[in-house]
């Protein structure tokens, strides 16, 4: 028996010791790689926040101004000159609530100055937060706005309105020298002032020097936070940023027609800790630039024409397969049907002729036809168009076994589909006609438009989208073979809009029309997607939440994210 009881423990062991490997194993390989560690998030004694923001400090200024502390604290520091704040306020305060709740204004309700109809209440500040979880935070604010004081300080144990931004720099060194507080924030607002009364450019002697003067007033502030009598055994994340830029007209080689060249959402951040490793997020890819000298199409009289004998090659029957591409950069955010592309003998009211037609409305574009079995027009809408960028259209035909259907792409992303089989044959004997084409009940066009090709095949969904937003085209598209046509549309002189394609069917312009020279990025992405490349302004509270080492709860709905320091 006891030979049993012993063989049974042995086993009993060996189970028990294989789970626990098993277990651990499981876990393990939830974790990182062994040589990863995110020092942004490790373990540190006594955390505690020193968060400065200041108003009006374009981030491209500051980086250029004379900031030796500034330029100092990055030592050590996540941080960045392009940061964005929202590029649609228009208050300051809009940007102040984003900067200390952690969600965009379609949350917090903070559109204007007087924080009326604001939904603090379901959205609060991160000091209310962080005490939710932890009370012993001790919370301080200094600012010179009663605003800010009387709007975005609740939780706040200590909450000091000054007069002046050196009286703000002195409250938050008095804090630092005799108080407690885990979380201080100082709010200045002497370099937004002078951007407003002077511009929001080191052009401006005014203005540089606020930013400089800032740069003073951060210094002064370390040396009290350094000169604690138990620094030694504090953990220090400091916080500088501004909460927006200043309108400032850049100049156009600088301008890539994205949010970066918004100098009124361009701020810079700094996340600093001596143990964090050094870490600068630049600009991200914007898109491909994109030159020529190229003709505006502007009203009723400067367009361009095909001839009916030349333009019979465009005729779209009821067997053709097709995919028509160009680039559109509108001049105004929002048209009213005016064409831009287009083979039918009137584009009127009530859409008479037999054809097809590409023309802008609101914000967007249609593809837009009416076959000879047609009793009235079909039309399948394209995606949305920004104004003053390019952005490539494509619409196509393909065949699916019996059925035939139109589908539109901008910048090469499937926008819709309908089908087209029973429409019967577009074909007609009229022109093809680039820009204003004859009729009444539509709008006139004004927009530059390059780039265009004319393919007799149903160009596949994945090249249309890898090629979306190259500015030519040659022999290594897949689908070159196929091209009917051709015209880049940036010959920069002469009376015709040249095909340099197979059969060099040329546009003839008509009108006062003029050459002109364009530098731009083709396809840029959207401001929300160019924004998670970059620390934004919404992002602050989150980071000071983590450092306090406080999960993020679900139920909080944050817009931010916490930014590492690798």
């Amino acid at each position: 028996m006891k030979k049993f009881q012993l063989l049974f423990l042995f086993l009993l062991g060996a189970i028990l010791t294989t789970t626990i490997i098993s277990c651990n194993k499981d876990f393990v390989r939830t974790l990182p790689g062994d040589k990863y560690q995110d020092t942004a998030t490790v373990k540190y004694g006594n955390r505690k926040v020193l968060y400065l923001i200041v108003d009006g400090a374009r981030g491209v200024s500051v980086q250029n101004a004379n900031t030796p502390v500034l330029h100092a604290l990055t030592k050590n520091s996540i941080y960045t000159w392009v940061g964005l704040s929202d590029p649609d306020a228009t208050a300051q305060a809009t940007n102040w609530a984003s900067m200390l709740t952690g969600v965009k204004k379609e949350k917090h309700f903070v559109l204007t100055n007087d924080f009326l109809n604001s939904n603090l209440q379901n959205y609060p500040v991160l000091f209310e937060r962080i005490k939710e979880i932890n009370t012993n935070v001790k919370v301080a604010s200094y600012t010179s706005s009663a605003a800010f004081k009387n709007n975005l300080t609740d939780g706040a144990d200590v909450s000091e309105l000054v007069t002046t931004d050196a009286e703000v720099k002195d409250a938050v060194i008095n804090n630092l020298k005799t108080d407690t507080a885990s979380l201080i924030v100082g709010q200045f607002g002497d370099v937004n002032a002078a951007g407003a009364q002077y511009g929001y450019d080191n052009s401006f002697a005014p203005y540089k020097k606020s930013i400089e003067d800032f740069d003073g007033y951060v210094g002064e502030i370390l040396t009290a936070l350094e000169g604690r009598e138990n620094y030694d055994n504090e953990e220090w994340l400091i916080v500088v940023a501004s909460s927006a830029g200043g309108k400032f007209t850049i100049p156009a080689n600088d301008n890539d027609n994205t949010v970066f060249s918004n100098t009124l959402a361009n701020t810079f951040t700094i996340y600093h800790n001596t143990k964090y490793k050094t870490r600068i997020i630049s600009k991200p890819f914007t898109g491909n630039r994109y030159l020529g000298k190229t003709v505006r199409l502007y009203g009723k009289d400067v367009r361009a024409e095909i001839d009916t004998v030349d333009a019979e090659l465009f005729n779209i029957d009821d067997t053709t397969r097709f995919t028509i591409e160009l680039k559109v950069k509108k001049n105004e955010d929002e048209f009213y049907y005016p064409s831009i592309l287009g083979k039918r003998r009137e584009w009127s009211g009530g859409h008479p002729s037999v054809g097809w037609v590409i023309y802008l409305e609101g914000k967007y574009w249609y593809f837009e036809w009416r076959g000879t079995k047609d009793g009235d027009y079909r039309q399948c809408r394209g995606g949305d168009l920004r104004k003053g960028i390019w952005e490539n259209v494509s619409v196509k035909c393909e065949k699916r076994g019996t059925q035939r259907f139109i589908r539109t792409y901008t910048n090469g992303v499937f926008n819709n589909e309908l089908e087209i089989t029973a429409s019967g044959s577009l074909s007609n004997h009229d022109k093809l006609k680039l820009g204003f084409l004859n009729g009444n009940g539509h709008g006139e066009p004004n927009v530059y438009v390059s780039d265009i090709r004319f393919f007799k095949f149903p160009v596949p969904d994945n090249v249309i989208a890898n090629y979306a937003c190259e500015t030519s085209i040659d022999e290594s598209h897949p689908d070159y073979n196929f091209l009917a046509a051709y015209w880049p549309a940036t010959d920069g002189q002469g009376s015709i809009i040249a095909d340099v394609g197979p059969q060099a069917r040329d546009f003839n312009l008509i009108g006062a029309y003029q050459w002109t020279d364009f530098n731009d990025i083709i396809c840029p992405p959207s401001a929300a997607a160019l924004a998670t490349f970059v620390p934004q302004t919404v992002d602050i509270p989150s980071q000071i939440i983590n450092w306090f080492k406080i999960s993020n709860q679900q139920r909080w709905g944050l817009d931010s994210r916490v930014w590492l320091d690798q």
